[in-house]
């Protein structure tokens, strides 16, 4: 997943997740998550975990791992509505996910998303932990 162009910040406007464990900047204990949109749509987000994120010394835990996947497919999904949604967040109904290779602790954790596809009210999204070269994590 290789996005064009540069990216810009991006905020999304949305009611309820001021304490979001994701993204929510009010939540002191999160991993506070900012994002960035790509000409093409793709979203990003940068992150350096913490060492208590760890599963397996000096990896990421596979469920931060997915909590990170999961913030940045939910922007990506809410910035593709409608601006007659409103501002309801989009919540995640099914995720499917493989883990493919260990994400080191140590490393800065890329991870971005783009909008596949909307039919109806289902929204399909398609998300990758990338590494420094790359490669898909």
């Amino acid at each position: 997943m290789q996005p064009v162009g540069a990216p810009e910040p991006v905020t999304v406007d949305r009611a309820a997740v001021g304490r979001c464990f994701g993204c929510g900047h009010a939540n002191e204990q999160g991993l506070q998550m900012t994002f960035a949109r790509f000409p093409d749509g793709t979203i990003e987000s940068r992150h350096l975990t913490e060492p208590h994120h760890c599963g397996v010394d000096t990896v990421v835990h596979g469920g931060i791992q997915a909590t990170l996947l999961d913030e940045a497919m939910g922007v990506a999904a809410q910035l593709g509505l409608a601006d007659t949604a409103g501002d309801a967040p989009c919540v995640t109904a099914e995720m499917q996910l493989a883990y493919r290779r260990p994400v080191p602790i140590a490393d800065e954790v890329v991870v971005r998303a783009r909008l596949l596809e909307v039919d109806g009210r289902d929204l399909h999204i398609e998300g990758a932990i990338v590494g420094p070269g790359g490669e898909l994590l």
